[in-house]
């Protein structure tokens, strides 16, 4: 359990020039614990963008937007009023607090290649093995974890344990005859960009020949990815848990993509786009932020609410 004091909270909004309102006084060192509606506790600290209060939370504290005057925060509850998104900040509030960040230790208990370039402030937890690859500043390499050779992972990486990047992959034709497999050894690389994360047991196939297979900077891996060679996946990119990408995908900035989605080869994807959980993307699409559903995939219109991921990055924002 992960505590914060009223008198932290206050601390945070006045440093981030939040203005705040607490319609009741509160002792500022009584402790409340960081919480979810998903998991309703008492004594808790939850973000709320409802009206009144629909779930079994009491005696808690509600991070709430000023402009939302709660009609009934429910039993003991205290609504904190700001002039922000209390999603955004409440997320801002776990970073400051809480974020994972590297303690900048090797531990003597991995194997790293004497030709292997280390940035200052990486951490490399044991039982890693890492080759002739450059690792920037700030990275977290958890436990278990294979980073191959001709590996770039720029600075403020974090790649969780048991994943595998710049693995084998497997190319081959037959031989004349049709008596033999012929393989193509895989001699490519990998890049990943600056403030990405790969959730543990991910596996990222290394480039054929020349290409490098790339992950754009500030994208997310859930767990289980498995990303085939020559794929090139974009900036701000989102794949939810077990999504699978055939050799020179190339899947564009801001797209989600949900659980257990495969990827043909070759396929594009425009930028923006939805796919959703499942489905199995056998062509290109042809609109920017066009959704794609089913087996195999089909395109769709996307929903200006859709579920299950967060809001989709606003027309006026994009650039």
């Amino acid at each position: 359990m992960y505590h914060i004091t009223v008198n932290e909270l206050i601390q945070f909004f006045k440093k981030q020039e939040i203005s705040f309102h607490i319609p009741k006084s509160y002792p500022e060192d009584k402790s409340f614990t960081f919480a979810s509606i998903f998991e309703p506790i008492s004594n808790g600290f939850y973000f709320y963008l409802g009206d009144e209060m629909k779930f079994p939370i009491t005696d808690s504290l509600l991070l709430v937007n000023q402009n939302n005057q709660i009609k009934s925060a429910g039993h003991g509850n205290i609504p904190i009023y700001i002039d922000a998104n209390p999603q955004i900040v409440f997320y801002e509030i776990l970073l400051h607090f809480h974020e994972e960040k590297s303690n900048g230790h090797i531990s003597p208990l991995s194997v790293i290649h004497e030709d292997a370039k280390i940035g200052k402030n990486v951490q490399i937890d044991a039982f890693c093995v890492i080759g002739k690859a450059t690792i920037g500043d700030n990275c977290i390499i958890k436990s278990h974890c294979t980073i191959n050779d001709n590996s770039e992972i720029q600075n403020n990486v974090h790649i969780d344990s048991g994943s595998v990047i710049g693995a084998r992959g497997v190319a081959w034709i037959w031989n004349e005859s049709e008596t033999e497999k012929i393989i193509q050894p895989q001699i490519g690389g990998v890049e990943i960009g600056a403030y990405s994360f790969l959730g543990a047991h991910s596996v990222v196939v290394r480039g054929s020949i020349n290409e490098k297979t790339r992950i754009g900077h500030h994208t997310l891996l859930a767990p289980g990815s498995r990303i085939g060679h020559g794929t090139q996946i974009g900036n701000y990119v989102h794949f939810a848990n077990n999504v699978i990408t055939g050799g020179n995908t190339k899947i564009a900035d801001y797209c989600f993509v949900g659980s257990s989605a495969v990827f043909r080869p070759k396929v594009k994807l425009k930028p923006e786009t939805i796919v959703g959980a499942g489905a199995v993307v056998t062509k290109d699409n042809t609109e920017v932020g066009s959704t794609l559903v089913g087996v195999p995939a089909k395109q769709l219109k996307t929903k200006s609410h859709p579920s299950g991921m967060p809001k989709p990055k606003s027309k006026s924002s994009r650039k």
